[in-house]
Formats: structure tokens, sequence, C-alpha cells
């Protein structure tokens, strides 16, 4: 009976994930009983035969929706999607035409895709990354799947909204023993965003912060030893400080109503500073930057801005020594 045999009562709720998940078939490039999934004429299945953690390193490289097809394969293939240690999700895997023929996503196909998929994956597993591209700006869902992965130990965090500045809350984004990546394109922080930085995530070393608007006033850490801060919108003045930092990266800001100051960076290696025409969003405004103050114990400093300030002589800074 199910209520008898753990194994009994899981297998058929897998099995419906094939239904669930917009009703799946086997994937066209490999029908079940082809050759493909049989093996060679003999009918051995040398795939089949590797190890779990194999499989999964091969699973790795398709994205999620085809790593739950993979269950409709064979018996050996039924259950290990709900095992593997990611998620890989994207929007161009949820692309649908509308009624003038026009291809456009299916935040609604996505969102019911990947609630089923957290409901049905095997919650024992602990999450080695999690990559989410999304299209909606709500933070509601976002928050769910992010607080999902977080609570099962993931070690690589990417979120991505897409060319739309999804907001995240303070609820998403609890504690954790176990982050150690995190890279975010395209969100909108806060200020809260400072105090998970600070206390709740004790071992995270890498930072990567790509097209996001930062509100926050202040990016510091007692762990992180690689920031890169890429094509993003400085929204207040920002305070970097964070003493076992090593690398840090500055592309292309455009600071709107603020300026970037850097200091307590005692361990650092290498600085890349890289300043575009967009630096400054408001010509007519003087600024008093402190972005180099903090860069004095680098041994390796590479710097870019060819602003009119800095040809004419009006961007001064000194290096100690």
């Amino acid at each position: 009976s199910t209520e008898s045999s753990g194994t009994t009562a899981v297998v058929p709720s897998l099995r419906r994930s094939a239904i669930l998940f917009d009703k799946m078939s086997a994937p066209a490039s490999i029908p079940c009983g082809s050759k493909s999934v049989r093996g060679n004429d003999n009918g051995v299945d040398r795939l089949s035969s590797l190890s779990d953690d194999l499989l999964h390193h091969v699973m790795s490289f398709l994205p999620t929706p085809e790593v739950v097809r993979t269950s409709l394969l064979s018996p050996r293939w039924r259950n290990l999607w709900s095992s593997v240690p990611f998620i890989h999700i994207n929007n161009k895997d949820f692309v649908v035409k509308n009624d003038v023929g026009t291809a456009c996503f299916d935040n609604h196909k996505l969102e019911n895709f990947v609630d089923h998929l957290l409901l049905l994956r095997d919650g024992t597993v602990s999450l080695d990354e999690v990559r989410v591209f999304i299209t909606t700006r709500s933070s509601k869902k976002s928050s769910v799947w992010i607080r999902h992965a977080i609570k099962h130990k993931v070690r690589l965090l990417h979120i991505s909204g897409f060319h739309h500045h999804l907001i995240l809350d303070s609820t998403a984004m609890f504690s954790s023993l176990y982050l150690k990546r995190i890279r975010l394109r395209y969100v909108r922080l806060n200020d809260w965003f400072d105090k998970p930085l600070n206390y709740d995530w004790p071992v995270l070393e890498h930072l990567e912060l790509v097209c996001c608007i930062l509100d926050t006033r202040r990016i510091s850490s007692s762990s992180l030893k690689v920031l890169h801060i890429i094509d993003c919108i400085i929204g207040n003045d920002l305070l970097i400080g964070a003493r076992k930092l090593t690398h840090l990266s500055v592309i292309d800001p455009e600071c709107r109503r603020g300026a970037i100051v850097t200091w307590d960076l005692s361990s650092l290696v290498s600085a890349l500073i890289s300043l575009g025409s967009e630096f400054h969003y408001d010509d007519n405004t003087e600024v008093d930057h402190h972005l180099l103050d903090g860069l004095s114990h680098a041994t390796t400093l590479e710097l870019h801005a060819p602003l009119p300030e800095v040809l004419m002589g009006c961007f001064p800074f000194h290096i100690r020594r």
C-alpha cells in the first residue's frame, strides 16, 4: 500500500509531473523506444548504467524543463530529475505565440512550472546552484522561489530580471550558512540589502551586480572577497567597504544622486575602475566622489576614465604608497 511504502507513494506523484509540467512528452530528438534510449543493437543502455552523480552532471547542461522530460525515457530515469542539485529556469524556454502570431513570453506558464517543480522535487537534496531568468517585475513569486533555494542550502544564486528591474524584498533573502556566490542582473536593491550582507551570509565570497538599480547606501561584508558592479545605476551615495575584499570592479556606473566612496579595503589585490559617459547622470551636478580613496592597497590598479573632467584635469586623485 502507499502508506506502508514510501517508494510506491512517491513514484506515482513523480509520474504525474509529466502531466503537471505542461503535458510533457518525450523530447523529439530522443523518442521513446528508439535506439538512442535502448542503447545499441544489443539492447544495452550504457548511458543509464552510469551513476546518479554522472547523470546529474550530464543533465546540468539541459534547461530544467528538458531535465524533467527525461523522466519519460525509461524507469531508470523516472525519478532522476527530482534529485538534481540545480535549478535552471529561463523565460526563453516558455515562449508562445499570441493571437497575431508574435512570439512572447508566457509568464503564467513559467510560474506554474516552477511552482510544481519546487513542490515535487526531492526536498532532502541540497542545491548547488539556482539560476532563474524571469520577465515579471513582481517580487511575490520570485521571493518564494529564492526562499526555497536558500532553505535548501543553495551555494550559487543567480537571479535575472531580463530587462525588467525585479524588485526583491527583504523576505526573500534570509540567512544562510551555505550561500557563497550571488549574481543579480536587472534587479533593484534597497537599503535592506545591507543587513544580510553583514549578518546573514557569513560565507558569501562573490557578489556580482549587473545592470542593477542600487538604492542601497552601503555594500559591506566581513566575508566578501570579490565584488563586481557593472552597468549599474547608483541611486544614492554608495559606500563600498569590505576588509577581506581582494578583487573589485566598478564598470560604467551611472551616478544619479550621489557619489561612490571606497574605504576599508585593506586586503585589496586588484581593482578595475572604468567610468563611461554616463558616470555623471546630470552634467550640471557637482559630486564629490571618493571612488579611489580605498584603493591604495591594490597591487594592480586599472583605471579607464574617458571623461571631459579627466581630460581637463578636473578629477584629481592621489594614490598612497
